[in-house]
């Protein structure tokens, strides 16, 4: 089956369409209490649960930030009628689900507005919780927000008021936020105090953690001997979760090894850390974003990484590269109730992390698979032939690539002459060092800020990347592996879904509909659905069946919680329309040949640090399609109908890179159409037969 999902919310080429769309992007600033509302009318809460239960907390501690975040806005909505106690403490909850989505400064407003209506409210108002209940960890996020912002001194002070106000077993969290932000401010003494008076009325949990500060502690103060023998006995002990308290101990221990000038035997600690980061449960542990402890395991790997480059040791800090790569979606799943279900489905298609040697075996002749690692100060290449790996050091860290990257994107968006010259740039940052073979056919593998780049919109002294060589994308070099690897199937029946009737003349999209009319013209016997028949249910009972999928349709990124990313269908038949990406992890794409996200950034969305693109990519990768095409900014409609004609119209005789990019340049060689903006949105990852 061959799923191919463009997504309309088109930019167009009208001003009153541009219009549109940021009108409703404005109207989604507004949504949280008036989906309060709605959320509450299907599932009501009571002022009693709430106040007397943990509101939304629980959920937010199971990582289940969109589901917390919904649970509060019903409290804000309740909150109207039965006061502003109520209030409060939803915000209270706002803000920690911000604080965890690293949405910092929505955190602090939430923070700041839930004091305000704390300060007054009457005690009595409260109950059966108490004012401490909000005030304590509001104050807290404050620090927190400002300690990740890097305004050491503001942090200091927000613990400080959070201390007197909060309840005691609050509060070995807010003396171990403020312990890390004296070590931050260089004041080991204090951090040291802070972190024994947190350790003596802790949790289990929490008591591992502040173990793990007090190393932090020795470190900073360079007592390298000491510091590795204290993480060697940590190493040693056993706990409740002994292979994550493992892990971090011999990350220490690592780091430690380093300070003393024994880079052996810190690459060997590293080796041992990222073996039990691999025995890991992934779940979310809300206690180390309470301590200021982030369990950030791509950080191990990162190390790692450096280290092995630093002695020469190329194939093993790719293979670090490839493990870090898949840890990272199981971090995301999270160990969440759909975690048994999305992790299934994402072993298959992408499989477990590669040898050096048999990524070698798999990648054809004629081609070159680059893998990117973006680090703080610098950028790993290995450049992945049949016949050798290679490394580059690029001298470009992740703030000027960001920069650029973002600069680059947005002068293509924009349509603005000055996007050949950003491409020219970036290009000769990130490709000429390479010296790829002439015609070599190139998979991509980026990371981190890299995500946001175009490569085959990059310009050499030759022209454009596209014209010089085929090229597509892949989330990590095993996955490529294992993708090439996948049958070319049958592509004959398309199923067809577009401009589904959300209920707004605003929402239309009829360009989407005349798509779905062309393409179902290339294929007699197509099954094709728009307005009120483009629904959720039919997709869900029909795509698994199906061949040839084509959805055109407004969908929006959650950057709280990519799972709960959405592509709006009409609703039908006893259920809702939008289309959640958790519910596409559960859909078995056996037959799946290609999936296909357009406009509005679909296909990019929020890149994490431990670089998961946030949205639909990974989840049809994981419910079993083994290639996908995804745009990378918002797309003119005609210009979008050529590409689909031609890339449909050549799917029939060729693979599906070879179709792609035969739309672009026809797209290029059109003088209306020869801007980047026109024909370089849209990107193939994955399977390129």
């Amino acid at each position: 089956m061959l799923l191919l999902l463009a997504t309309g919310c088109t930019t167009g080429a009208s001003p009153e369409r541009v219009a549109e769309i940021r009108a409703l992007e404005a109207e989604s600033a507004a949504r949280l209490t008036a989906e309060g509302e709605i959320l509450f009318r299907a599932e009501p809460i009571t002022v009693h649960t709430y106040k007397g239960g943990d509101g939304a907390t629980r959920l937010l501690e199971d990582g289940e930030l969109r589901r917390g975040i919904r649970e509060a806005s019903k409290a804000l909505y309740l909150g109207r009628t039965a006061g502003p106690a109520l209030v409060a403490m939803a915000k209270r909850d706002l803000a920690y689900a911000y604080s965890l989505a690293g949405d910092l400064d929505r955190a602090a407003t939430y923070a700041t507005e839930a004091l305000e209506t704390a300060a007054t409210t009457p005690v009595e108002w409260f109950r059966p919780a108490t004012r401490a209940q909000v005030v304590g960890p509001a104050h807290k996020i404050l620090g927190d927000v400002r300690l990740r912002q890097g305004r050491v001194k503001d942090a200091i002070a927000a613990y400080d008021r959070s201390l007197p106000a909060s309840e005691p077993d609050f509060l070995p969290f807010v003396l171990a936020s403020m312990a890390n932000a004296h070590l931050a401010d260089g004041n080991t003494a204090r951090a040291r105090e802070l972190f024994r008076k947190a350790e003596s009325g802790a949790s289990p949990a929490v008591r591992s953690l502040v173990r793990r500060g007090l190393g932090r502690v020795l470190l900073a103060e360079k007592r390298h001997p000491e510091a590795a023998r204290w993480f060697e006995e940590a190493a040693r002990t056993s706990g409740q979760d002994q292979a994550y308290e493992r892990l971090w101990a011999l990350d220490g221990l690592a780091r430690a090894r380093r300070g003393t000038g024994d880079r052996a035997g810190a690459i060997e600690a590293y080796r041992q850390a990222i073996a039990a980061a691999e025995q890991i449960r992934a779940r979310f542990r809300s206690e180390e974003f309470k301590t200021g402890f982030f369990g950030d395991v791509q950080s191990v790997f990162e190390d790692a990484i450096r280290s092995m480059m630093e002695a020469k040791q190329v194939e093993a800090a790719l293979e670090t590269s490839e493990r870090g790569r898949s840890r990272a979606l199981l971090d995301l799943l999270r160990g969440r109730g759909r975690q048994s279900a999305g992790a299934q489905a994402f072993a298959d298609p992408l499989g477990q992390p590669l040898a050096a040697a048999s990524l070698r075996a798999a990648v054809p002749s004629d081609t070159a698979v680059v893998v990117y690692h973006v680090l703080a100060d610098r950028t790993y290449v290995w450049t992945i032939r049949r016949s050798a790996i290679t490394a580059t050091t690029l001298d470009s860290g992740r703030a000027a690539l960001l920069e650029q990257a973002r600069a680059f994107r947005e002068a293509v968006r924009n349509r603005v002459p000055d996007a050949e010259r950003r491409a020219a740039a970036l290009h000769a940052r990130l490709v000429a060092p390479l010296s790829l073979r002439a015609g070599e056919a190139l998979i991509v593998v980026p990371h981190d800020v890299l995500h946001y780049v175009p490569f085959h919109a990059l310009r050499g002294p030759a022209g454009w990347v596209v014209e010089e060589r085929p090229v597509s994308f892949a989330p990590s070099a095993t996955a490529a592996a294992h993708l090439l690897g996948h049958p070319v199937r049958r592509r004959e029946h398309l199923l067809a879904l577009g401009n589904p009737d959300l209920g707004s003349p605003r929402l239309a999209l009829p360009a989407a509909q005349r798509e779905v009319q062309r393409l179902q013209a290339l294929f007699p016997g197509a099954e094709a659905h728009v307005g009120k028949a483009a629904t959720k249910a039919r997709l869900l009972a029909r795509a698994p069946n199906s061949e040839l999928i084509h959805i055109a349709a407004h969908a929006d990124v959650d950057e709280v919680d990519p799972l709960y990313s959405t592509i709006r269908l009409a609703p039908g038949e006893g259920i809702p329309g939008d289309l959640e990406a958790h519910e596409v992890y559960r859909l078995a794409l056996t037959r799946t040949g290609l999936v296909t996200l357009s406009a509005c950034d679909t296909g990019i969305g929020r890149v994490s640090r431990g670089d998961e693109i946030w949205g639909f990519t990974r989840a049809f990768l994981s419910a079993g399609s083994p290639a996908l095409v995804a745009s990378l900014w918002p797309v003119e409609d005609e210009a979008t109908a050529r590409t689909m004609e031609q890339l449909y119209g050549g799917l029939r005789s060729g693979s599906v890179r070879s179709a792609l990019r035969a739309a672009q340049l026809t797209l290029l060689r059109d003088s209306r159409t020869a801007h980047p903006f026109f024909w370089a949105p849209f990107v193939l990852v994955g399977n390129i037969r």
